[in-house]
């Protein structure tokens, strides 16, 4: 049967998989490189293979009241996954294309990078030290990012109109906020999982 602390390291693996693929993703992004790139999609079928196996070593052990807290926490990691995917598909679309985002664009999605990285070191120390403080500071800023994401996407359809962004670039900057906003989302609900598991 799986332990809690196992459970603990199992997660801590896949939020470094996660850190390690949105860091990759955020250079490609700014670079404008393939070469950042290389490595997303393995350690993507990382994540997923961890998850699964975390599943299936959680679902084994759901008799016990602190590991039953757990099983919905798998899925959502493969649901990051498939953000982190479609985030994939839209940088290295932006690259391979060579199509260029206008500065504001570029300083938006910066700022969610930096804000997503911060909400995977915030899932981190909820995993290492939950407390009830710790699961609302991250699902405040979960809510918070998510505004600026739908926010930027009005401003990026007002530049759209007034022609400073095209139409070429539209979805695939679109594509990179929606998954901003799925990642996040998923972010706030394995602290929610956790701090249920404490």
């Amino acid at each position: 049967m799986i332990s809690q602390s196992a459970v603990n390291n199992d997660l801590l693996e896949m939020i470094s998989h996660t850190k390690e693929m949105l860091g990759m993703l955020e250079k490609g992004f700014k670079k404008h490189n393939l070469e950042f790139l290389e490595k997303v999609e393995g350690l993507e079928e990382n994540l997923y293979k961890d998850s699964e196996i975390l599943l299936n070593s959680l679902l084994g052990a759901q008799e016990s009241k602190e590991i039953k807290h757990f099983i919905p926490v798998p899925e959502h990691f493969n649901r990051i996954g498939n953000g982190l995917n479609k985030m994939f598909k839209a940088v290295n679309k932006k690259v391979t294309d060579d199509i260029l985002f206008s500065d504001k664009s570029v300083s938006e999605a910066n700022t969610l990078f930096s804000q997503l990285q911060e909400l995977l070191d915030g899932l981190r120390n909820c995993i290492n030290t939950c407390t009830g403080s710790l699961v609302e500071q991250i699902c405040s800023s979960v809510k918070e990012l998510c505004e600026r994401a739908d926010e930027y996407a009005i401003f990026h359809e007002e530049r759209l109109i007034s022609g400073v962004c095209t139409p070429n670039n539209a979805p695939i900057y679109l594509d990179i906020l929606d998954s901003f906003k799925s990642i996040a989302w998923h972010i706030g609900e394995i602290s929610r999982n956790i701090a249920a598991a404490k």
